[in-house]
């Protein structure tokens, strides 16, 4: 209900009426989008400033104003920590000031703004202007809701491993594993010979719940997630009970005191020798790869289950957060700005030793490592069905009170039945009626 209530509230502020303070006039738009002869653009993104994205976009940007002869810019707005981002686009929207461009998953928020009439239907745009097909398939995929409907345009592709210390794997004589109870039959030899198994950032949360979801992507793909989300399964039932156990049985394993562990301080115990695995994804090639050449360590994708409806070949491949269109701003220069963007950010993202989403060729005046070129083909060869992030299904209090209550699963300070019930609950308080 309280869903209902925020989209009714949405749509009210499209509309300009009932609502104090709910959008501007189209005159006032006007004004603001185009001073004078300039046209402004404002994009809030969650970026991080001068990462790979940031200073591409700000290289195409820079590149289409010259070509407009300076009568069009783009203002960047950036707030890096995702929630603080969060909390201040919902508060910038509410108050009927929405940007003509922002970052945002494909998650129940997005679903409310698109249910409101206020996201440009982007998978349309790209059909219309023969884009679609440039992109690599799981990279639109990703950003799909599940009724196969796109309102948001990919900017990365990425997949994630489990990178492992091959110097600590050989001294205790371990295989790569290839099951999922082969895992934690290594984990076990590796903490009985006094070497932590596994750093793991718990101060972010979601590394801890991409454990929770492994085991229901093995079972059924992201059917089970889907399913409980909208209350047809439950966290209590066979198969998140499995999950939970799972959590619960790996989470021994992770560092002492991983809950305040944070994104850096487990990267650094892995790669400084404290812990044999790290579970991450390809964005962070650039330190992984002295390691990497020296022949210290290396990675593998999420081990399998006898019977389970994914395999080898399919893990967690994701396009990040996306970029979305204000539709009442999305005028034609706009448009022209964004295929200038799709025509140019292929091989400029790639340059930079990045994963694109759009399909292009490897510019030659650039040097890639073999890490690189590897973690690229097997992109190539990646299944049908790919593991996507809880957090981009449920809706945010259930979301914070799964992430929350994960630590206290994994580190053995809540019972299975426990943490179950207190998903099951928050999901049958939230879920849209």
């Amino acid at each position: 209900m309280r869903k209902k209530i925020i989209s009714a509230m949405l749509a009210l502020c499209m509309a300009g009426s009932l609502l104090t303070g709910c959008g501007t006039s189209a005159d006032a738009e006007k004004k603001s989008k185009d001073s004078g002869d300039v046209t402004t653009v404002k994009w809030f993104t969650s970026r991080p400033v001068d990462g790979a994205i940031d200073q591409v976009m700000h290289e195409i940007a820079d590149e289409y104003s010259e070509k407009m002869g300076g009568k069009w810019k783009i203002e960047f707005e950036t707030t890096a920590d995702r929630p603080s981002y969060l909390q201040k686009l919902k508060t910038l929207i509410a108050g009927g000031n929405m940007p003509d461009i922002i970052d945002i998953d494909a998650d129940p928020y997005c679903q409310e703004l698109v249910d409101a009439g206020m996201l440009v239907d982007v998978k349309k745009f790209l059909k219309d202007n023969g884009k679609y097909d440039s992109f690599y398939p799981t990279a639109l995929k990703y950003q799909e809701f599940t009724d196969g409907s796109m309102y948001t345009l990919p900017l990365e592709y990425h997949v994630e491993m489990t990178w492992y210390n091959k110097e600590i794997f050989d001294k205790y004589g371990l295989s790569v594993p290839k099951t999922m109870d082969e895992w934690l039959d290594v984990c076990k030899t590796l903490k009985e010979n006094g070497v932590t198994p596994i750093s793991v950032d718990g101060v972010d949360r979601w590394p801890v719940q991409r454990y929770l979801a492994m085991m229901p992507f093995r079972e059924s793909g992201n059917d089970y997630i889907i399913n409980l989300r909208d209350g047809k399964e439950k966290m209590a039932g066979d198969e998140g009970k499995e999950a939970a156990t799972f959590m619960k049985n790996i989470g021994q394993y992770f560092n002492d005191g991983f809950a305040a562990t944070d994104y850096a301080t487990a990267q650094s115990m892995f790669l400084d020798g404290k812990s044999a695995m790290y579970y991450i994804g390809d964005w962070e090639i650039a330190a992984m790869q002295d390691a990497y050449k020296a022949g210290k360590i290396d990675y593998f994708y999420l081990p399998t289950i006898e019977n389970g409806k994914t395999d080898a070949s399919e893990f967690c491949v994701n396009s990040g957060i996306g970029m979305a269109f204000n539709a009442k701003t999305f005028d034609a220069k706009t448009k022209d700005f964004i295929l200038y963007v799709l025509d140019n950010y292929g091989e400029k993202y790639a340059a930079k030793q990045q994963m694109s989403p759009i399909k292009t060729e490897l510019p030659s005046d650039v040097e890639f490592s073999d890490l690189y070129l590897r973690i690229r083909d097997d992109m190539d060869k990646t299944g049908a069905q790919f593991l996507k992030p809880w957090d981009t299904y449920l809706d945010a209090d259930t979301n914070t009170t799964m992430q929350d209550n994960l630590l206290l699963l994994a580190s053995g300070d809540m019972s299975v039945d426990d943490f179950c019930k207190l998903i099951d609950d928050s999901i049958a308080t939230n879920a849209k009626n």
